[in-house]
C-alpha cells in the first residue's frame, strides 16, 4: 500500500466518524489555540510598555521619596513622609559632575479646571521646573514653556495639553486665554505636543505650570519626585552613585529610591521571562492532554477494527501497511487540529485588537 492509498483510507475513516474525530481534535485546537493567543498578548504587552519606558531614553532618572528596599514594595509607594524639596534640586544641580539637569515634578489628578462654562474633572496638574520638556523628552508644539524667571516668581502661566485644548477651546487656539484651576486664574502661553496614551493615561490631559504656582495654588510644600537627566548616557552610573551620595549629605538615611529606565526595562524584562516561562508550561498541558486524547481515541479505534484489520492482513496487507494508516489518521487529527487552533486564535486576535489597545492603555507603570 502507497501513501496515497493509506492518505485516503485515513481521510474517509475520520469522516465517518466526524463527531469522534472532532472531540479528539478539540484539545489541540484549545492547546494550539491557546499557544498563540498567549504569545501574541505577552509580545504585545512587552512590546508597548518597553517602547513606553524607552520613550524616556536610557538616560533619565526618577528620583522618589521612599526606600522600596524597607518597604517591599515599588518605589515611592507607602512612604510616610515626603522629604523631596526644591532645595535638593539646586543641590543636585549644582555639584553635579556630570552636568545632569534636574526637574521637580508635584503630580496631582482629579483637580478640576474651568474655562467660562465648560469644565474638566479628570485633568493632570503638573507642576513642574522649566527644563521639564528637556528632560522628559516632551516639547511644545504651539507658543512657550514657562522659564526659570516664571517658576522663582510663582507666575500664574500654564501650558496645555491636546486633550485640553479639544474639550474647553473647541479646538481652537488656546494661547493668551485664561483658565482656572481650583478657583485661581492662570494664563495659558504654551500647547504640548500630542503624546496619546501613556501606561493608562491620557497625556494630552494635562496642564503643566510652574511648581511654585502649583504648590501655592494646590497647598503643598514638598514634591512628589524629580526626573533627572545625564547629558551623556555613558555616564548615567556614576551620575547615579553621585545623586546618591548628595542626597545622603541632606537625610538621615537613604529614605528615598533612585531609578533608571534601564533598570525598569531589566526588571520588566525579567517579569516577562518568568510570564513566558509559567503561559508556555499551561500551553504545553494543554498540547500534552490533547496528544492523550488521541493516543486514547487511536487505542479504541484499532480495538473497535480488530475485524477490519484481520480482513486486511488476510488479503495480504503487511503490519507496516496498518501501522502507517493508524499513524496518519493520528497525524491528520494533530494537524488539522493545529490548523483549526491557528486559524481561530488569528481570529480572535484579529476581533479584539481594539479591547487589547485598551487593556494596554490600561497598564499602569510608576
Amino acid at each position: 500500500m502507497n501513501f496515497s492509498e493509506s492518505f485516503y483510507i485515513s481521510l474517509r475513516n475520520l469522516r465517518t466518524n466526524k463527531v469522534r474525530s472532532f472531540l479528539t481534535m478539540l484539545g489541540i485546537i484549545i492547546g494550539v489555540m491557546s499557544i498563540v493567543l498567549l504569545i501574541s498578548i505577552i509580545s504585545g504587552t512587552q512590546s508597548k510598555i518597553e517602547g513606553e519606558i524607552n520613550s524616556m531614553g536610557s538616560n533619565v532618572l526618577q528620583l522618589v521619596p521612599g526606600n522600596a528596599d524597607e518597604m517591599h514594595g515599588p518605589p515611592g509607594a507607602g512612604f510616610t513622609v515626603n522629604k523631596l524639596k526644591l532645595s535638593h534640586v539646586e543641590l543636585l544641580e549644582g555639584k553635579s559632575s556630570y552636568g545632569i539637569k534636574a526637574c521637580p515634578v508635584f503630580l496631582t489628578m482629579g483637580t478640576t479646571v474651568k474655562y467660562k462654562r465648560k469644565s474638566r474633572n479628570t485633568t493632570v496638574v503638573a507642576g513642574t521646573g522649566s527644563s521639564f520638556p528637556y528632560v522628559r523628552n516632551w516639547n511644545v508644539a504651539e507658543g512657550l514653556y514657562f522659564r526659570d524667571e516664571d517658576v522663582k516668581a510663582s507666575r500664574k502661566v500654564c501650558a496645555v495639553g491636546d486633550t485640553i485644548v479639544r474639550d474647553l477651546y473647541g479646538g481652537s487656539n488656546p494661547i493668551g486665554k485664561d483658565i482656572y484651576v481650583n478657583g485661581k486664574k492662570l494664563l495659558i502661553i504654551g500647547v504640548t505636543e500630542k503624546k496619546g496614551k501613556t501606561f493608562g493615561q491620557d497625556s494630552d490631559d494635562i496642564l503643566a505650570l510652574p511648581i511654585t504656582t502649583a504648590q501655592e495654588i494646590l497647598g503643598a510644600s514638598t514634591i512628589n519626585q524629580i526626573l533627572i537627566k545625564v547629558p551623556d548616557p555613558k555616564n548615567t552610573v556614576k551620575a547615579m552613585n553621585e545623586i546618591k551620595r548628595q542626597m545622603l549629605t541632606q537625610m538621615d538615611k537613604e529614605d528615598f529610591s533612585l531609578n533608571s529606565q534601564s533598570e525598569l526595562l531589566k526588571t520588566f524584562g525579567s517579569f516577562a521571562a518568568i510570564l513566558n516561562v509559567l503561559m508556555g508550561c499551561v500551553a504545553s498541558i494543554s498540547l500534552f492532554v490533547g496528544g492523550i486524547g488521541i493516543m486514547n481515541i487511536m487505542l479504541v479505534t484499532v480495538k473497535e477494527r480488530t475485524r477490519e484489520i484481520g480482513i486486511r492482513k488476510a488479503v495480504g496487507a503487511k503490519f507496516g501497511d496498518i501501522l502507517v494508516q493508524f499513524v496518519a489518521e493520528a497525524v491528520f487529527l494533530a494537524v488539522i487540529g493545529g490548523l483549526i487552533g491557528i486559524v481561530l486564535a488569528v481570529a480572535i486576535i484579529s476581533a479584539a485588537n481594539p479591547l487589547q489597545k485598551v487593556f494596554l492603555d490600561s497598564v499602569v507603570v510608576p
